[in-house]
């Protein structure tokens, strides 16, 4: 099984990151053997390469990021842009791009950190103001929400129930659904 220790000191070391405007490898050179599967990740702030949005993923273990929407999503809903920063970490770790396992995941992830509940709130907070249907989140903010609350209580067990009963889409594999 492996360590949640990690996961919380990714979530200190992004917002370091972030905050200090460094750029650098998320990886602590000491790791144990067990803590050796945790992927590094990069971060690197490019407002062009997130299209407007917060930050984003490449499967080599990249995650650029728009400083200015984190400052501004911080303002409004602190702690908020951790969840995203984990998020993207989601898709690096799962090497995934299923949007709600990654969120999903990220929501379970949090619930073992000390500060986790006061970071998912904020998110979902942030996130429940999105009307719209956007399929590849399961639907409105409110679905995304309630998706990322179940989650953080059940981790993904809950998602796997909520496919099985149809309220939420089936796994996505690369472009096509899975069966």
């Amino acid at each position: 099984m492996k360590s949640r220790l990690p996961l919380a000191a990714l979530l200190v070391l992004l917002t370091v990151a972030v905050v200090s405007g460094q750029e650098g490898a998320l990886a602590d050179p000491d790791s144990s053997e067990r803590e050796a599967n945790i992927p590094e990740a990069r971060l690197i702030p490019n407002c062009a390469r997130t299209g407007g949005g917060i930050a984003i993923a490449e499967p080599e273990g990249r995650i650029y990021y728009c400083l200015q929407r984190v400052v501004a999503i911080e303002r409004r809903y602190p702690g908020a842009s951790k969840f995203f920063f984990l998020h993207e970490y989601g898709h690096i770790a799962l090497q995934s791009g299923d949007e709600l396992l990654v969120d999903c995941w990220s929501a379970h992830e949090l619930s073992h950190t000390v500060r986790g509940e006061e970071v998912l709130t904020a998110a979902r907070r942030y996130i429940e103001q999105f009307k719209l249907f956007i399929p590849k989140y399961g639907g409105t903010g409110a679905d995304r929400s309630e998706l990322l609350a179940g989650c953080y209580a059940e981790g993904l067990t809950w998602l796997e129930r909520a496919r099985t009963e149809g309220r939420r889409p089936p796994a996505r594999v690369g472009n096509r659904e899975s069966p």
